[in-house]
Order: C-alpha cells, then sequence, then structure tokens
C-alpha cells in the first residue's frame, strides 16, 4: 500500500503543480492588465472632465468684455488714455505705506532682528555697521 501511495503521490504532485503553472501565471497577468487599465481609464475620464471644464472657460473668455476684464485683473493692462493706480498693502492686507514694513533680511529669515545683534552694532561706527550689513557677502 504504501508503494501505491507513492507512485500515486509523485504524479499527482507533478501534473498539481504544472496546472498551477499554467492557471496561475496567465492568470496574475491579466489581474495585473486589467488593474492598470482600470487605473487608465480613470486618468482618461479626468482629462475629459479637465477638457470639458477648460472648454467652458474657454467660451466663457470668448467675449470682449471678459477679455478686458482679464487683461485689467491679470495683466495690469488698460485702455488708451486711462492710468492704472495700484495701492500697495502692508502684510497684513491692509492698504500703508510700504517703507512702513520692516525691511527684509537678506540671510532669508525673518525681517526682524533680535534685539542683542541691534545692540551690539547700535553703538558701532558707520564703517563697522556698513561691513556688518554687507556680511552675507563673504
Amino acid at each position: 500500500m504504501n508503494r501505491v501511495t507513492h507512485r500515486l503521490v509523485m504524479p499527482l504532485a507533478v501534473v498539481t503543480a504544472v496546472g498551477m503553472i499554467v492557471v496561475w501565471f496567465p492568470f496574475s497577468t491579466l489581474l495585473s492588465q486589467r488593474t492598470q487599465m482600470n487605473a487608465v481609464s480613470q486618468q482618461i475620464a479626468l482629462l475629459h472632465q479637465q477638457g470639458h471644464v477648460l472648454q467652458v472657460q474657454q467660451k466663457a473668455l470668448s467675449t470682449a468684455q471678459a477679455t478686458e476684464e482679464l487683461a485689467r485683473q491679470e495683466y495690469q493692462l488698460v485702455q488708451p488714455g486711462q492710468r492704472l493706480i495700484q495701492v500697495l498693502n502692508n502684510g497684513d492686507g491692509t492698504a500703508g505705506d510700504p517703507g512702513d514694513s520692516p525691511l527684509a533680511s537678506p540671510l532669508g529669515t525673518s525681517g526682524v532682528t533680535s534685539g542683542s545683534q541691534h545692540s551690539v552694532h547700535h553703538g558701532a561706527g558707520f564703517w563697522s555697521r556698513v561691513v556688518h550689513t554687507l556680511e552675507f557677502w563673504r
């Protein structure tokens, strides 16, 4: 009986392995291709939606009034004989003189210097303050 079992087990294992290879590899490839096709289909749908939005925007901007508004708002263009006046604002969104704003640091840090740095160079001579101001050139 033991011999019969050994004779059946080996061919059965080989047939099972071959069957798994034949079935599994094409099936996994089909699954991965299906997933890729779904992703591409979603991207195509998104592009169609964006194209529709752009067509609506094109129709909205095709009028002379819309073109003039866009030229004024985005490019600061005015009609011949008109003048453009810009009101600058402070960092907090309120209108004001930009000269009242603190100076930006040349090192790219915040525009406010610490009190200790300011006090050290406050009493120094003119040239030492100039050298300290241009220190970032080194």
